[in-house]
């Protein structure tokens, strides 16, 4: 019998059920929807830089930005500023124990920073490693973007020699210095969504160390087929890279290899033959060849 001010119990069961089972349903896909979003605005980013490191070149007789951090690179490391000369100050902080001020000063005494203007474009919306405390003061990485060390990095970075290039394995290698250096500028990558970390840090009941991504993508640890330093999973285990030419693009993982490489570079071996991803990013690497 139906009382006359509502619903029966067995009225109200019904109900909550069907809300409950509407829930489950929408829920995964506003979450899907959510990290397709959030992909979107870094494959942005990632374009937003990738046209600035084209358009330095141009603007500097041909050079390539260095793909380092420092003083005259891309970026700079993280640092303070004396609130007297307005100079940087590079020894009242640890990079790697840095506060989100210093973080952003870092990235807008960058050379390609004219060029973005905005802090947010080095960062991609799904990193949430900045949220992180750090060491007794800072902020885990809020830079998500890297540049490989093929690209002009500083002569002797990972082995990379200015004038006798590096051998990994059974190959050769040169290092770019000069935009025209790209024989095909849009199927090299040049920015890589970093998840950079410390040792330390795969730790759950520790902070991680790495308070900054530290200097270049590394690749090809222990030979061709090797990783080193690993790509990022924020887009629902997939990563976005940005090209020589301007473009950015969605990598979608083909190994379950590179998926627990990103995630944690301690839980499977960095050599990984036959891995159809680490022999892309082979491949599309941004080097003389």
């Amino acid at each position: 019998m139906r009382s006359k001010n509502g619903f029966t119990l067995i009225e109200l069961l019904v109900v909550i059920a069907i809300i409950a089972l509407l829930l489950a349903i929408l829920i995964p896909s506003l979450q899907t929807a959510k990290e397709m979003a959030q992909g979107a605005v870094c494959l942005a980013h990632l374009r937003g830089l990738s046209m600035s490191y084209y358009l330095f070149s141009q603007d500097n007789d041909d050079k390539l930005v260095m793909s380092h951090q420092g003083p005259d690179r891309w970026v700079d490391v993280p640092h303070a500023i004396n609130p007297v000369t307005g100079a940087r100050d590079y020894t009242s902080n640890d990079p790697h124990n840095s506060t989100m001020v210093e973080k952003e000063n870092g990235i807008r005494n960058g050379l390609l920073f004219p060029y973005t203007e905005a802090p947010k474009v080095y960062h991609c919306v799904g990193d949430k490693r900045y949220k992180v405390n750090v060491g007794t003061r800072g902020k885990g990485p809020y830079r998500s973007y890297a540049l490989p060390a093929g690209a002009n990095s500083p002569d002797g970075t990972n082995g990379w020699n200015w004038d006798t290039g590096i051998n990994i394995g059974s190959h050769h290698f040169n290092t770019l210095r000069k935009y025209s250096d790209f024989v095909s500028p849009s199927d090299k990558y040049i920015f890589v969504e970093e998840n950079y970390t410390h040792q330390g840090g795969t730790d759950p009941s520790l902070p991680p160390d790495a308070g900054y991504n530290k200097g270049v993508w590394s690749f090809w640890k222990y030979g061709y087929t090797s990783w080193w330093d690993p790509l990022a999973p924020w887009h629902n285990d997939r990563t976005n890279l940005g090209y020589a030419d301007g473009h950015a693009e969605k990598l979608v993982w083909k190994d379950e290899r590179t998926v627990k490489f990103a995630h944690d570079r301690w839980s499977v071996p960095y050599n990984q033959p036959n891995n159809p991803d680490q022999e892309y990013m082979s491949r599309a690497y941004p080097c003389r060849r």
